[in-house]
């Protein structure tokens, strides 16, 4: 006989799987396609970008109307420059999953590894089938849990001219550019999705209604993909008040747009008898169910920056400031279902029917940032070294997001992080600069089963460049490597996430 502690542990396995009702809905880690993206802001200024994405207090060139307007009038001379960048990106999943003790062929299933297995008779008679919960569960198809996905890009990122003037005695500057605010790119798979989710540890668990009942598990491959920019054309002008202080401001209006993909294979309907609250047998029956939502995008809003600028001979200080902004998001899809759902041994369940529909949806999000800051030092101990850092607070956590097609008011991300960037430029000789950086990459989710309740998952982006001075013509190069790590874990199993990037920047500059 069981012990009460080992019963209680398989109830509240089993009361996991009930946490979640309905079946159009994600396991936890695979949200539907919303606003993925819209937290990915990109650093513009390949100076800028191989010291770590430091700008606030480090920017000297006509980039600084992205980051801090007010060092625009550290310019002496015009300027027009513009870079493109070259992205290769490999993501992959990697899955463990724990075996129950009653129903250790679930796991080995999610593993795919049953195909390896032979079928055995019924009590060692040759030729004598099984029950249909007797025999041994094996999947479909040929999914196996793990996945890799590598892809690869080039585009422009900015374009940008600024150019110094006098205004009743005072130095001023003013720029225009339209550069890359946000890469909207990004990709999830999950070959092993369910709903309700097996193993899934928040929300709190609550127990079973009936002792003797039987679960029903959709089993399923979850992908989603959306590609695209959201772009800036930006104004802005500096002034230096004192000597030394500069204040700026520029405003970004910005434009963008997407193509949205999300697909849902159906791999089976898994059913869980349940005895005296405890797990005592499973079975899959066939199912083909298919979902694609495919749709684009439009992205609209007005992002301005404040800049406060003070320079001395060995330090600098800058404060970089966007107010509270709000995107909108237009969205248009096309949904088709196929959906054949054929029930070969549990007669009881009516899924012998074929539905397969397609029609159309749109709606629009109102995404809305609130106010975020960043701080930047610069230290310049001697004249070929110098040393930046910021910090600097976006609140994620606070983003609300408003929806016309659910008419809800939500917060879609975690974590109110700040993030730490640090740079280093040295003047090998006056043609030469060489330059590198490092910087977090926090995100904007929470893995599932974190220790610790919205702590959002983190990266780091390492960083080296150099930059080229050919009298009036400039050329900077970056290169940047993303590394990005975390782990889904869930009572049944660990899925092991992995982002790995290499970008390639270069800037040509002339001065006039």
């Amino acid at each position: 006989m069981k012990s009460s502690l080992d019963k209680k542990m398989y109830v509240v396995i089993i009361a996991a799987v009930l946490s979640c009702t309905s079946i159009l809905v994600a396991q936890p880690a695979a949200s539907p396609l919303s606003v993925q993206g819209l937290d990915q802001f990109s650093v513009i200024g390949v100076r800028s970008r191989s010291m770590g994405g430091t700008g606030a207090a480090s920017a000297n060139d006509a980039s600084a109307l992205f980051s801090n307007p007010a060092a625009l009038s550290r310019l002496t001379s015009f300027e027009i420059r513009g870079s493109g960048i070259f992205i290769t990106a490999d993501r992959q999943q990697t899955q463990e999953w724990v075996p129950m003790r009653n129903l250790p062929g679930i796991s080995v299933m999610f593993e795919g590894l049953t195909g390896t297995i032979k079928t055995p008779d019924s009590n060692g008679v040759p030729g004598l089938p099984l029950s249909a919960w007797s025999k041994l569960q094996k999947q479909y198809d040929n999914i196996t849990p793990n996945w890799e996905k590598k892809s690869s890009r080039t585009q422009p990122l900015s374009l940008a001219a600024a150019m110094p003037f006098t205004i009743a005695g005072m130095n001023a500057a003013a720029g225009v550019g339209v550069a890359q605010m946000m890469d909207l790119d990004n990709y999830y798979q999950n070959n092993n999705s369910m709903s309700p989710y097996l193993g899934q540890q928040r929300p709190d668990p609550f127990l079973i209604t009936k002792l003797n009942d039987t679960v029903h598990v959709e089993w399923y491959q979850y992908r989603r993909e959306r590609t695209g920019s959201v772009y800036g054309i930006t104004p802005g002008l500096s002034v230096t008040v004192l000597p030394g202080l500069r204040v700026g401001a520029s405003v970004a209006i910005l434009t963008g747009s997407s193509d949205d993909n999300e697909r849902r294979q159906g791999r089976g309907h898994i059913n869980i008898a349940i005895s005296n609250g405890t797990a005592a047998n499973f079975m899959v029956d066939t199912v083909f169910c298919a979902q694609s939502q495919i749709g684009t995008s439009t992205y609209s809003g007005t992002n301005a920056i404040l800049g406060l600028h003070f320079q001395q001979e060995r330090y600098s200080i800058g404060l970089s400031v966007k107010p509270t902004m709000t995107i909108t998001r237009k969205w248009d899809r096309d949904v088709t279902i196929d959906s054949t759902l054929r029930s070969r041994r549990v007669r009881y369940a009516n899924f012998d029917s074929l539905v397969a529909r397609a029609y159309h949806e749109s709606g629009t999000d109102n995404i809305r940032f609130p106010f975020s800051y960043t701080l930047g030092i610069v230290l310049t101990p001697t004249d070929k070294w110098t040393i930046a850092f910021d910090y600097e607070l976006r609140n994620l956590g606070s983003v609300e997001l408003t929806s016309s097609y659910t008419g809800t008011t939500t917060h879609p991300w975690s974590g109110n992080k700040a993030a730490m960037r640090l740079g280093i430029e040295y003047l090998a000789s006056d043609l030469l600069a060489l330059r590198g950086g490092f910087r977090e990459d926090i995100q904007a989710f929470s893995p599932d089963g974190s220790a610790i309740i919205d702590e959002p998952a983190r990266g780091g982006i390492y960083s080296f460049g150099a930059g080229i001075n050919l009298g009036n013509i400039r050329i900077d190069c970056a290169y940047e490597y993303s590394l990005l790590k975390y782990q889904d874990i869930y009572q049944s199993n660990v899925n092991y996430n992995t982002r790995e990037q290499h970008q390639f920047v270069m800037e040509l500059a002339y001065r006039f």
